[in-house]
């Protein structure tokens, strides 16, 4: 009974009829009191796995999160679905917060989101003591790990949650964390028994691209004009690029604006509210930008630079599609940024590992084989498949069969259980006794010397493309130690082949990657017009909210009522992300202008349901109107109930039994945000779904 409350708050509140894979399972444990660890990809709803449980259970949730612009993203997401949301950061004036303390010990808050310096404070501790909490949530987890691409010093401190506060289950979110953060963030946090949940990390909505850089300027704007209806991020190394590049394109008519640290804050968030609210297109930012953004229609990201390692990339290409539409990523590289990002990493403590990132990222923009892959790999997802759909499946990799020199270097690792450095893989391979070498007694096994007739350059290579395939993993946390991985025995005993880079070739890229054509929200052909006036509607509706255009409904849901064409309450609710709050703030006013458009696309004609009513009138029964009509009989009732709605002298009551009726009744007394679909299925699949349709509107002018 419990997930079937969960489902329910699902459906009426945030309008979604299923979960997304994992979010069932999570939230399940969550209502059993229990600590979870929740990998999700960016976009894989994981803000729907704390913000159901904190609705079913009586109590607070309470919520951690990095940036105060990500704060206020969700809980106006919240409150526009009608959920009782807060914040408390240091943008709040104290009488603010005040007021919000005020109503939360009066238990009229169901989420509250807070800074970890907030959680971390003595004051908002004992505050914590007088309520009841019943989860914590704590997002973008791997801030908290000193191994993560993120490394916060306030996360550190949330360790103290469990010790003080043992009864209240915790859980943590992240996106992006590779098996070493993953674990590192279960010790750092000290979660009871965790339950872990990993999701596929795989975005098949974004297409990714790389490409050298080479005339980075003119190749970006031809991309952007290519899309001119659509948002996106250009990430910059420096605070020059981005104003340079914002510059540029502004003088090709594209608009933009630029963003980073150096700028005044109050300029940043203008940027910022600019962007989100659909006032300007693009944004040139360096990294500081879009950590704290939701904004769902992103449809393109591009790295002008080489980022400084793939969880960061990860995440940053994951600002764009996240409802689920086809999204673009392309990256440019080159070794002149590899330096650059090398030496920001020689004053730190963490150059080893901040440097052995950088090597990953740079190998795998510079990488032939899928890229998907290579993502999946890295974030310990292993898989040998290419997705078929990145720029290296679509283009002609120069590969060769590296079967064999695979299995030699799995076989030196395996002999060696865990005591092989990375970089002396290749000395190994191909015999060279070093002081190193010796020392370690790697020159005793069976394979030393087995690859002596390919260059230790070569094998170099060989070592990084079988380390970004999966077939090795790097233990950084016990010296770079080699490692075999799942797939490591597929090759040594299941006779699988190994695909590797020609090593005497330079890595070749097209000139540019035509990618199938997709429907996206920009490249609708005869709904373009239908798309347009619902994305004018919602951006006047948000203009009057106060809000970004996104928060009232997604490209995605627009799209889907573009597709399904709603003309009433119960079929604009069975589209994904209508629940009955929106529906009762924005529902009739999109319906309204579906139905203008519907009439305006043809003058002379009527409503369809006109053609039913006139056949009605001459006494035929439904059965002979769809004939008739050449349509579904479902439909033909479906019409039949809408007459009756507008007042048509329609006697629609002849064909529900009452039986029927008081059934429904019932049902949609104890759960009055049902959909169609949910009403069929409490009747056990029983009742049809045109008696179901027949009943609402019978049910509906009793009231």
């Amino acid at each position: 009974m419990v997930i079937e409350q969960a489902k329910e708050i699902l459906k009426d509140i945030f309008g979604y009829s299923s979960f997304r894979p994992m979010q069932e399972k999570v939230i399940e444990a969550a209502l059993n009191k229990k600590d979870c660890l929740v990998l999700m990809p960016t976009g894989g709803g994981k803000s729907i796995c704390f913000q159901i449980p904190a609705l079913a259970l009586s109590g607070v949730t309470i919520v951690v999160s990095p940036l105060i612009a990500l704060m206020k993203d969700q809980v106006e997401a919240l409150k526009v679905n009608g959920v009782s949301a807060e914040y408390l950061n240091s943008s709040l004036s104290e009488q603010e917060q005040s007021v919000i303390i005020e109503r939360l010990h009066k238990g009229d808050i169901k989420l509250l989101y807070v800074s970890p310096e907030k959680m971390n404070s003595e004051s908002f501790y004992y505050i914590m003591l007088q309520v009841n909490v019943n989860l914590i949530a704590i997002d973008e987890a791997h801030c908290i790990s000193s191994w993560g691409h993120d490394f916060r010093p306030d996360y550190k401190k949330l360790g103290y949650l469990k010790k003080q506060f043992k009864d209240v289950p915790i859980m943590a979110l992240t996106a992006t964390a590779d098996p070493l953060t993953q674990n590192d963030i279960a010790i750092q946090l000290r979660l009871s028994k965790p339950k872990i949940f990993k999701d596929s990390f795989s975005r098949p909505n974004i297409f990714i691209e790389a490409r050298p850089a080479y005339k980075r300027k003119e190749v970006i704007l031809d991309f952007i004009q290519e899309r001119e209806d659509e948002s996106g991020i250009v990430y910059c190394l420096s605070k020059k690029n981005t104003e340079d590049l914002s510059r540029f394109l502004r003088s090709n008519g594209v608009s933009s604006g630029f963003y980073h640290a150096g700028m005044d804050p109050s300029l940043r968030n203008r940027v910022q509210n600019d962007f989100i609210n659909d006032r300007i297109k693009v944004v040139c930012a360096t990294i500081a930008f879009g950590m704290g953004i939701d904004k769902s229609n992103v449809r393109w990201v591009i790295h002008h630079n080489l980022p400084k390692n793939i969880e960061g990339y990860y995440q940053e290409i994951g600002r764009s599609g996240r409802d689920g539409m086809p999204a673009h990523a392309l990256l440019f590289y080159g070794y002149q940024d590899y330096k650059v990002l090398s030496s920001f990493n020689e004053e730190s403590e963490r150059k080893v590992i901040l440097n052995a990132r950088l090597d990953r990222m740079l190998h795998f923009a510079e990488s032939n084989h899928c890229r998907r892959k290579l993502l999946l790999n890295y974030f310990g997802e292993w898989t040998m498949d290419n997705c078929g759909e990145c720029d290296n499946c679509k283009g002609s990799p120069s590969l060769f069969d590296g079967t064999v020199l695979a299995q030699k270097a799995l076989s030196a690792v395996a002999r060696l259980r865990g005591r092989l450095p990375k970089e002396l893989l290749p000395k190994v391979m191909t015999g060279d006794r070093t002081p190193d070498v010796v020392a370690g007694g790697f020159d005793v096994i069976k394979t030393f010397g087995a690859g002596a007739d390919v260059s230790g350059d070569d094998w170099e290579r060989i070592v990084n493309q079988l380390v970004s395939l999966g077939y090795l993993k790097v233990e950084y946390q016990l010296g770079s130690i080699l490692a075999l991985t799942p797939l490591s025995d597929k090759v040594l005993f299941e006779g699988k082949t190994v695909m590797l880079h020609r090593l005497n070739e330079k890595i070749k890229r097209a000139k540019k990657v035509t990618r199938k054509k997709q429907i996206t929200a920009s490249s609708f052909d005869q709904e373009k017009g239908l798309f347009e006036r619902l994305r004018q509607l919602r951006r006047s509706m948000a203009v009057e909210q106060g809000v970004p255009p996104y928060i009232l409904f997604s490209d995605a849901t627009l799209s889907e009522m573009v597709e399904r064409r709603p003309t009433n309450e119960w079929e604009m609710k069975d589209i994904s992300g209508v629940g009955n709050t929106k529906w009762e703030r924005y529902g009739q006013a999109f319906v309204d202008e579906i139905l203008a458009f519907m009439q305006q696309k043809n003058k002379k004609a009527v409503p369809v349901y006109m053609k039913t009513l006139e056949l009605y009138k001459q006494g035929l029964s439904p059965e002979v109107i769809a004939a008739r009509a050449g349509v579904n009989i479902i439909t033909v009732y479906s019409h039949l109930a809408t007459l009756f709605e507008k007042g048509e002298e329609v006697d629609i009551e002849q064909y529900v039994m009452p039986y029927e009726l008081t059934e429904i009744e019932k049902i949609v007394q104890r759960n009055p945000g049902f959909s169609l679909q949910e009403i069929f299925e409490a009747t056990n699949r029983q009742i049809p779904h045109h008696i179901i349709r027949l009943s609402m509107s019978l049910l509906k002018k009793r009231r």
